[in-house]
């Protein structure tokens, strides 16, 4: 019989717990509620297409441990739920972990509603299965995973999920890292690019083609032999924004740099973008990432694009600022709670915001020994219950719980879970 720790998903005030294993815990998450955005808008009104967030390990002691931060992607919105992608066009997850081998992994997977509708194009993404009843990947979900990229303690990862590219059979999304500690030609770097598809597979392009905003951050760790450490992680400055919105046709706006407002060398896509929000006189974005002259990308800003340019014109895309809010997460719900590892040792997981003076909200998850609850902060109730109704948890053992986990599991068992009990109908206290 398996077991796990946990409280309801996104219900008011609680940090959901997840504990999956056959009576030693495998996969342990502490999952948020919805993020609180501001302005507080719906996806239909914010016509996000592009979510930037930037993610910190502030401790990971002892180093050789695996844990996994991650922050909830979601495309579209208003759709009949279905299976793991609830009333979206895709659902999933980005971010980053710290592995025991020594290795470290940024990762980008989502779930999507049809078979056919997306197809990975960079060689770090493959077609995965999400799915209970599926042991071969299908053409509906995908995981993007880079491996070859090692990670400090102390430096802000910025990931970016961008609408890229968009035709009239679908659109081409992006998921890229910045560290602001690598200024070279390697930068940013690409974790996965996928074609989503909507019009084919008969699902509405104005709906699928936006970010839904109800996000949400999580902190995953799953090896049952790693129970003395302690973690640290946060995200900060999230931000949605569709301000930036890609034109139907390839080519940079005419006469580029005769005619352009300014232009610069070297900056990734996203800050193009940014830079074109911040200019008043701005209208639209050229950016090319194709390596021109020396230079490995090319940014021009012009206040007015009638035509396009035929030079080179596969090698452009176009920008255009719409007048739309840009959102910004202020805060999620603070918690602490102690748990006990199988061991019988008593643990604590904190949730928390900070708000630095002048700078962006950090929303905080720490796991662990060493980790205390501010003052005033009581125990918390958890619930221990069996994996009856729920055979997607019960079926995982050793050798799955680190596939899960890339899968992020966190995510979807607590999602399915609502306030369980225990064999004899009574809620556990751990103090």
């Amino acid at each position: 019989m398996a077991l796990w720790i946990t409280g309801s998903f996104r219900a008011a005030a609680l940090i959901a717990f997840a504990v999956i294993a056959g009576f030693t815990p495998m996969v342990r998450a502490i999952t948020s509620d919805t993020l609180q955005l501001a302005p507080t808008k719906s996806a239909a009104e914010a016509q996000a297409t592009q979510l930037q967030a930037s993610l910190v390990w502030k401790e990971v002691s002892p180093p050789n441990r695996d844990v996994f931060m991650s922050i909830g992607t979601d495309l579209g919105y208003g759709l009949p739920d279905k299976d793991l992608v609830r009333d979206r066009c895709n659902s999933g997850f980005m971010g980053a972990q710290f592995r025991a081998e020594g290795h470290h992994v940024l990762l980008w997977s989502m779930s999507g509603r049809e078979e056919g509708q997306v197809v990975p194009i960079s060689k770090h993404c493959h077609y995965d299965c999400f799915d209970d009843d599926c042991s071969l990947p299908n053409k509906r979900d995908f995981q993007c995973k880079r491996d070859d990229y090692k990670l400090s303690v102390g430096i802000n990862y910025t990931f970016t999920l961008q609408l890229e590219t968009q035709n009239a059979s679908g659109a081409v999304w992006v998921v890229t890292m910045v560290s602001p500690d690598r200024t070279d030609i390697t930068h940013p770097i690409e974790v996965g690019r996928v074609l989503f598809k909507d019009r084919d597979v008969s699902l509405p392009e104005d709906n699928c083609r936006v970010l839904g905003v109800d996000t949400y951050v999580a902190q995953e760790y799953w090896n049952p032999n790693q129970q003395e450490f302690t973690t640290r992680a946060s995200w900060s400055a999230i931000t949605f924004s569709g301000a930036m919105r890609p034109q139907d046709t390839t080519g940079s706006c005419q006469g580029m740099a005769l005619t352009s407002l300014t232009l610069a060398s070297g900056l990734p896509r996203a800050a193009c973008k940014s830079w074109c929000m911040a200019e008043e006189r701005c209208r639209f974005a050229s950016y090319s990432s194709v390596e021109q002259d020396g230079h490995e990308s090319r940014c021009m800003l012009f206040d007015r694009c009638e035509a396009k340019d035929r030079w080179a014109a596969d090698k452009w895309w176009t920008y255009e600022k719409v007048d739309v809010p840009t959102l910004a997460a202020v805060a999620f719900t603070e918690e602490c709670r102690h748990f006990r590892d199988q061991s019988g040792d008593d643990r604590t997981a904190r949730a928390s915001v900070h708000r630095l003076p002048g700078g962006p909200v950090e929303l905080e998850l720490d796991v662990g020994q060493d980790v205390k609850c501010v003052a005033g902060a009581g125990p918390r109730l958890l619930f221990l219950a069996s994996a009856r109704g729920a055979p997607h948890l019960a079926r995982l053992g050793t050798a799955e719980s680190a596939t899960l986990a890339l899968r992020g599991s966190a995510h979807f068992a607590s999602a399915l879970v609502a306030r369980p009990k225990t064999a004899e109908g009574e809620p556990l206290m751990f103090p």
